[in-house]
Protein backbone atom coordinates (compact mmCIF):
# COMPACT_ATOMS: atom_id res chain seq x y z
CA UNK A 1 0.00 0.00 0.00
CA UNK A 2 1.25 3.46 -0.88
CA UNK A 3 0.61 5.01 2.59
CA UNK A 4 3.01 2.47 4.06
CA UNK A 5 5.60 3.42 1.46
CA UNK A 6 5.28 7.19 1.97
CA UNK A 7 8.14 7.33 4.52
CA UNK A 8 10.30 5.40 2.07
CA UNK A 9 9.39 7.67 -0.83
CA UNK A 10 9.98 10.83 1.21
CA UNK A 11 13.30 9.51 2.49
CA UNK A 12 14.54 8.59 -1.01
CA UNK A 13 13.64 11.96 -2.48
CA UNK A 14 15.01 14.05 0.39
CA UNK A 15 18.27 12.09 0.60
CA UNK A 16 19.00 12.06 -3.12
CA UNK A 17 17.81 15.56 -3.90
CA UNK A 18 19.85 17.10 -1.09
CA UNK A 19 22.98 15.42 -2.40
CA UNK A 20 22.13 16.53 -5.93
CA UNK A 21 21.70 20.13 -4.77
CA UNK A 22 25.13 20.02 -3.10
CA UNK A 23 26.76 18.68 -6.26
CA UNK A 24 24.97 21.27 -8.42
CA UNK A 25 26.17 24.11 -6.20
CA UNK A 26 29.76 22.88 -6.39
CA UNK A 27 29.58 23.08 -10.22
CA UNK A 28 31.97 20.16 -10.69
CA UNK A 29 32.71 18.70 -14.13
CA UNK A 30 30.34 15.81 -14.78
CA UNK A 31 33.18 13.48 -15.73
CA UNK A 32 36.02 11.95 -13.77
CA UNK A 33 36.49 9.90 -10.63
CA UNK A 34 35.84 12.84 -8.30
CA UNK A 35 32.35 13.46 -9.64
CA UNK A 36 31.56 9.73 -9.63
CA UNK A 37 32.54 9.39 -5.96
CA UNK A 38 30.62 12.50 -4.93
CA UNK A 39 27.53 11.33 -6.83
CA UNK A 40 27.55 7.86 -5.22
CA UNK A 41 25.38 8.87 -2.23
CA UNK A 42 22.73 10.15 -4.66
CA UNK A 43 22.71 6.84 -6.54
CA UNK A 44 22.90 4.68 -3.41
CA UNK A 45 20.09 6.59 -1.66
CA UNK A 46 17.25 4.18 -2.58
CA UNK A 47 19.17 1.18 -1.17
CA UNK A 48 20.11 2.96 2.05
CA UNK A 49 16.56 4.18 2.64
CA UNK A 50 15.16 0.76 1.72
CA UNK A 51 17.34 -0.95 4.33
CA UNK A 52 16.19 1.41 7.09
CA UNK A 53 12.54 1.42 6.01
CA UNK A 54 12.26 -2.35 5.75
CA UNK A 55 13.95 -2.95 9.08
CA UNK A 56 12.26 -0.19 11.07
CA UNK A 57 8.85 0.26 9.42
CA UNK A 58 7.73 -2.97 7.76
CA UNK A 59 10.06 -5.38 9.63
CA UNK A 60 11.28 -7.27 6.59
CA UNK A 61 14.67 -8.44 5.37
CA UNK A 62 16.36 -5.29 4.02
CA UNK A 63 17.52 -6.71 0.71
CA UNK A 64 15.14 -9.55 -0.07
CA UNK A 65 14.94 -8.53 -3.75
CA UNK A 66 18.68 -9.16 -4.23
CA UNK A 67 18.37 -12.82 -5.13
CA UNK A 68 21.76 -13.46 -6.75
CA UNK A 69 20.99 -17.13 -7.26
CA UNK A 70 18.23 -16.22 -9.69
CA UNK A 71 20.50 -14.42 -12.15
CA UNK A 72 19.90 -16.32 -15.38
CA UNK A 73 18.17 -15.96 -18.73
CA UNK A 74 16.14 -12.84 -17.83
CA UNK A 75 19.32 -11.04 -16.77
CA UNK A 76 20.93 -12.12 -20.03
CA UNK A 77 17.92 -10.73 -21.91
CA UNK A 78 18.26 -7.41 -20.11
CA UNK A 79 22.02 -7.35 -20.69
CA UNK A 80 21.66 -7.75 -24.45
CA UNK A 81 18.33 -5.92 -24.61
CA UNK A 82 19.90 -2.72 -23.29
CA UNK A 83 22.15 -2.55 -26.35
CA UNK A 84 19.21 -3.31 -28.62
CA UNK A 85 17.31 -0.49 -26.94
CA UNK A 86 19.91 2.21 -27.68
CA UNK A 87 20.23 1.06 -31.30
CA UNK A 88 16.44 1.13 -31.70
CA UNK A 89 16.31 4.61 -30.19
CA UNK A 90 18.92 5.83 -32.67
CA UNK A 91 17.03 4.30 -35.60
CA UNK A 92 13.79 5.89 -34.42
CA UNK A 93 15.51 9.27 -34.15
CA UNK A 94 16.76 8.88 -37.70
CA UNK A 95 13.37 7.78 -39.06
CA UNK A 96 11.73 10.76 -37.36
CA UNK A 97 14.22 13.10 -39.02
CA UNK A 98 15.83 14.16 -35.75
CA UNK A 99 19.32 13.17 -36.94
CA UNK A 100 21.12 11.35 -39.75
CA UNK A 101 22.07 7.75 -39.01
CA UNK A 102 25.74 7.10 -39.77
CA UNK A 103 28.15 4.22 -39.10
CA UNK A 104 31.22 5.66 -40.81
CA UNK A 105 32.43 7.47 -37.70
CA UNK A 106 31.46 10.90 -39.04
CA UNK A 107 29.06 11.46 -36.14
CA UNK A 108 31.84 10.95 -33.58
CA UNK A 109 34.26 13.04 -35.63
CA UNK A 110 31.75 15.87 -35.66
CA UNK A 111 31.61 15.91 -31.85
CA UNK A 112 35.39 15.64 -31.57
CA UNK A 113 35.84 18.53 -33.98
CA UNK A 114 33.69 20.71 -31.72
CA UNK A 115 35.70 19.78 -28.63
CA UNK A 116 39.26 19.05 -29.80
CA UNK A 117 39.43 20.70 -33.21
CA UNK A 118 39.20 19.43 -36.79
CA UNK A 119 42.74 18.06 -36.96
CA UNK A 120 42.25 15.66 -34.04
CA UNK A 121 38.84 14.71 -35.39
CA UNK A 122 40.31 13.88 -38.79
CA UNK A 123 42.99 11.68 -37.23
CA UNK A 124 40.40 9.88 -35.12
CA UNK A 125 38.15 9.32 -38.12
CA UNK A 126 40.99 7.70 -40.10
CA UNK A 127 41.79 5.41 -37.15
CA UNK A 128 38.13 4.41 -36.70
CA UNK A 129 37.66 3.62 -40.39
CA UNK A 130 40.78 1.44 -40.34
CA UNK A 131 39.23 -0.82 -37.70
CA UNK A 132 37.61 -4.18 -38.47
CA UNK A 133 34.14 -3.08 -37.27
CA UNK A 134 32.22 0.21 -37.11
CA UNK A 135 33.22 2.07 -33.97
CA UNK A 136 29.64 2.19 -32.67
CA UNK A 137 29.49 -1.61 -32.79
CA UNK A 138 32.82 -1.92 -30.97
CA UNK A 139 31.56 0.55 -28.34
CA UNK A 140 28.43 -1.58 -27.91
CA UNK A 141 30.47 -4.72 -27.31
CA UNK A 142 32.68 -2.84 -24.87
CA UNK A 143 29.61 -1.54 -23.02
CA UNK A 144 28.39 -5.10 -22.50
CA UNK A 145 31.57 -5.84 -20.55
CA UNK A 146 31.88 -2.55 -18.67
CA UNK A 147 28.17 -2.58 -17.88
CA UNK A 148 28.67 -5.56 -15.58
CA UNK A 149 31.00 -3.40 -13.48
CA UNK A 150 28.37 -0.66 -13.21
CA UNK A 151 25.60 -3.08 -12.21
CA UNK A 152 26.51 -3.21 -8.47
CA UNK A 153 26.06 0.57 -8.34
CA UNK A 154 22.83 0.63 -10.33
CA UNK A 155 21.31 -2.17 -8.25
CA UNK A 156 20.75 0.32 -5.40
CA UNK A 157 18.36 2.28 -7.60
CA UNK A 158 16.67 -0.87 -8.87
CA UNK A 159 16.16 -2.16 -5.33
CA UNK A 160 13.91 0.81 -4.65
CA UNK A 161 12.20 1.58 -7.93
CA UNK A 162 11.87 -1.96 -9.32
CA UNK A 163 11.67 -3.75 -5.98
CA UNK A 164 9.92 -1.75 -3.26
CA UNK A 165 7.77 0.72 -5.18
CA UNK A 166 5.92 -1.55 -7.68
CA UNK A 167 5.11 -3.96 -4.89
CA UNK A 168 3.77 -1.22 -2.62
CA UNK A 169 1.65 0.07 -5.50
CA UNK A 170 0.38 -3.43 -6.27
CA UNK A 171 -3.22 -2.58 -5.34
CA UNK A 172 -3.40 -0.48 -8.50
CA UNK A 173 -2.80 -3.53 -10.66
CA UNK A 174 0.49 -4.53 -12.35
CA UNK A 175 0.27 -2.13 -15.30
CA UNK A 176 -0.83 0.93 -13.32
CA UNK A 177 1.69 0.18 -10.58
CA UNK A 178 4.51 0.07 -13.11
CA UNK A 179 3.34 3.30 -14.77
CA UNK A 180 3.08 5.21 -11.49
CA UNK A 181 6.42 3.82 -10.31
CA UNK A 182 7.92 4.96 -13.62
CA UNK A 183 6.59 8.48 -13.17
CA UNK A 184 8.02 8.69 -9.65
CA UNK A 185 11.33 7.29 -10.90
CA UNK A 186 11.42 9.91 -13.61
CA UNK A 187 10.82 12.70 -11.11
CA UNK A 188 13.53 11.27 -8.86
CA UNK A 189 15.96 11.48 -11.81
CA UNK A 190 15.38 15.19 -12.42
CA UNK A 191 18.54 16.17 -10.46
CA UNK A 192 20.60 14.40 -13.14
CA UNK A 193 19.78 17.44 -15.27
CA UNK A 194 20.46 19.87 -12.42
CA UNK A 195 23.93 18.39 -11.97
CA UNK A 196 24.69 18.98 -15.64
CA UNK A 197 24.86 15.33 -16.52
CA UNK A 198 22.18 15.50 -19.22
CA UNK A 199 20.59 18.13 -21.45
CA UNK A 200 22.74 20.95 -20.09
CA UNK A 201 21.81 23.16 -23.06
CA UNK A 202 18.07 22.65 -22.66
CA UNK A 203 17.36 21.74 -19.03
CA UNK A 204 13.63 22.41 -19.06
CA UNK A 205 12.86 20.53 -22.27
CA UNK A 206 15.34 17.84 -21.25
CA UNK A 207 13.66 17.36 -17.89
CA UNK A 208 10.24 16.95 -19.49
CA UNK A 209 11.58 14.51 -22.09
CA UNK A 210 13.48 12.45 -19.51
CA UNK A 211 10.53 12.16 -17.11
CA UNK A 212 8.20 11.19 -19.97
CA UNK A 213 10.69 8.62 -21.31
CA UNK A 214 11.20 7.17 -17.83
CA UNK A 215 7.60 5.92 -17.66
CA UNK A 216 7.68 3.31 -20.48
CA UNK A 217 11.31 2.49 -19.68
CA UNK A 218 10.32 1.69 -16.10
CA UNK A 219 7.50 -0.58 -17.28
CA UNK A 220 10.06 -2.69 -19.14
CA UNK A 221 12.47 -2.73 -16.20
CA UNK A 222 9.71 -3.72 -13.76
CA UNK A 223 8.67 -6.54 -16.09
CA UNK A 224 12.29 -7.66 -16.33
CA UNK A 225 12.66 -7.70 -12.53
CA UNK A 226 9.40 -9.63 -12.16
CA UNK A 227 10.44 -12.16 -14.80
CA UNK A 228 13.87 -12.64 -13.25
CA UNK A 229 12.60 -12.56 -9.64
CA UNK A 230 15.61 -10.38 -8.81
CA UNK A 231 16.43 -6.70 -9.27
CA UNK A 232 19.89 -7.70 -10.53
CA UNK A 233 18.39 -8.21 -14.00
CA UNK A 234 17.34 -4.55 -14.52
CA UNK A 235 20.51 -3.44 -12.72
CA UNK A 236 22.63 -5.20 -15.33
CA UNK A 237 20.59 -3.59 -18.10
CA UNK A 238 21.00 -0.19 -16.48
CA UNK A 239 24.72 -0.82 -16.08
CA UNK A 240 25.05 -1.35 -19.82
CA UNK A 241 23.13 1.88 -20.51
CA UNK A 242 25.48 3.73 -18.17
CA UNK A 243 28.50 2.24 -19.92
CA UNK A 244 27.34 3.11 -23.44
CA UNK A 245 26.74 6.74 -22.46
CA UNK A 246 25.20 9.19 -24.99
CA UNK A 247 24.90 6.61 -27.76
CA UNK A 248 23.32 9.07 -30.18
CA UNK A 249 26.70 10.82 -30.44
CA UNK A 250 28.19 7.66 -31.96
CA UNK A 251 25.66 7.05 -34.72
CA UNK A 252 23.69 10.25 -35.40
CA UNK A 253 24.90 13.33 -37.23
CA UNK A 254 23.22 16.47 -35.95
CA UNK A 255 20.05 16.54 -33.92
CA UNK A 256 18.97 17.86 -30.55
CA UNK A 257 19.90 15.49 -27.69
CA UNK A 258 16.49 16.12 -26.13
CA UNK A 259 15.07 14.35 -29.17
CA UNK A 260 17.84 11.88 -30.06
CA UNK A 261 19.09 10.68 -26.66
CA UNK A 262 18.09 7.28 -25.24
CA UNK A 263 17.06 9.27 -22.17
CA UNK A 264 15.00 11.68 -24.27
CA UNK A 265 12.25 11.46 -26.84
CA UNK A 266 13.84 8.73 -28.99
CA UNK A 267 14.41 6.56 -25.92
CA UNK A 268 10.83 7.12 -24.81
CA UNK A 269 9.45 6.06 -28.19
CA UNK A 270 11.73 3.00 -28.29
CA UNK A 271 10.59 1.98 -24.81
CA UNK A 272 6.95 2.59 -25.75
CA UNK A 273 7.36 0.18 -28.66
CA UNK A 274 8.74 -2.37 -26.19
CA UNK A 275 5.82 -1.83 -23.80
CA UNK A 276 3.25 -2.33 -26.56
CA UNK A 277 4.96 -5.56 -27.59
CA UNK A 278 5.12 -6.68 -23.94
CA UNK A 279 1.48 -5.97 -23.20
CA UNK A 280 0.32 -7.50 -26.48
CA UNK A 281 2.24 -10.71 -25.76
CA UNK A 282 0.85 -10.84 -22.21
CA UNK A 283 -2.68 -10.42 -23.56
CA UNK A 284 -2.10 -13.18 -26.13
CA UNK A 285 -0.86 -15.54 -23.42
CA UNK A 286 -3.84 -14.67 -21.20
CA UNK A 287 -6.28 -15.50 -24.03
CA UNK A 288 -4.74 -18.94 -24.43
CA UNK A 289 -5.09 -19.79 -20.76
CA UNK A 290 -8.12 -21.89 -19.75
CA UNK A 291 -10.85 -19.98 -17.85
CA UNK A 292 -10.75 -20.24 -14.08
CA UNK A 293 -13.59 -20.76 -11.68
Amino acid sequence: MLPRALPWLLGVFVWSWVWAAIIAMLRLPTVGVGFFILALPYVLGPALITAVWRRRVVHEAPFEDLNVLRIGNPALAGWLGAIGFVWLAALIASLCGWGTFDLTGAAIAQRMSEVQGPEKASEALIAMRAGPLPYALLASLQALMIGLLYAPVRVAEELGFRGVLPRELGALGPKSAALVAGLLWGVWRIPLVWMGGYFADAPVAGTVAMVAASIPQAVLLVALARWAKTVWAPAIAQGVLTAIGPFQELVLIGGDPVLTSPMGAAGGVAALVGVLVLWSSEAAVARRLPPTG
